[in-house]
């Protein structure tokens, strides 16, 4: 597999450690409701260390000034960063912001008019929908046409688990309450344990 991409880090001891172990790609939550919202102060301080690492906003459901305010905040960084939806709207919304965005898959969006857009630089696909896009000639083909990225994407360790040791296959996995030890607290040692067994 290649270097994965983490999302939901929101504290310093986790970004250090991710980093320790050689996690250059992370997605930091910026929905209002998501257990691993980061504040934008925290956000801001990150960015400052990073250089070379590939950076994913989440957002979810969000109006689209809401997400402009954001890029605007974090313009010295833009060049690294790339928007994600985990959400279910029409293309032309996610178009109307004119910026490179990657879409987490989920069955009740319109997927087809979604892969048209021009600014789509890539796709979410996440284990428990497989079974709906694993076979489906038109969305690989669709894929390969666009030549959009692709990550395979696991909502926790025991999913991750299950993944095949392919060198060309691009993963991503969300942090959440398992690798805690209390609200917020990760378990620093249980974190790296896990990264290195999956990847």
């Amino acid at each position: 597999m290649k270097g994965p991409m983490v999302h939901g880090c929101y504290d310093a001891d986790t970004l250090r450690n991710l980093k320790e172990i050689g996690i250059r790609q992370f997605g930091f939550d910026l929905r209002g409701r998501s257990p691993n919202l980061i504040p934008y102060h925290q956000l801001k301080e990150f960015l400052k260390d990073m250089t070379g690492e590939k950076i994913h906003l989440i957002f979810g459901n969000d109006k689209p000034s809401t997400v402009l305010s954001f890029l605007n905040l974090l313009s010295d960084f833009k060049s690294q960063i790339s928007l994600e939806f985990r959400d279910v709207q029409l293309s032309s919304s996610y178009e109307s912001l004119n910026v490179p965005y990657y879409w987490y898959f989920n069955p009740q969006g319109n997927w087809k008019e979604i892969f048209q857009g021009p600014n789509l630089k890539g796709v979410i696909l996440p284990l428990e929908h497989q079974d709906i896009y694993q076979s489906d000639k038109y969305f690989w083909e669709t894929i390969e046409r666009r030549n959009l990225d692709v990550y395979i994407h696991a909502v926790n360790f025991k999913e991750a688990l299950k993944l095949q040791k392919d060198p060309n296959l691009q993963v991503s996995l969300d942090l959440n309450r398992e690798i805690e030890i209390g609200f917020r607290r990760v378990d620093q040692n249980r974190l790296r344990r896990e990264i290195l067994e999956i990847f």
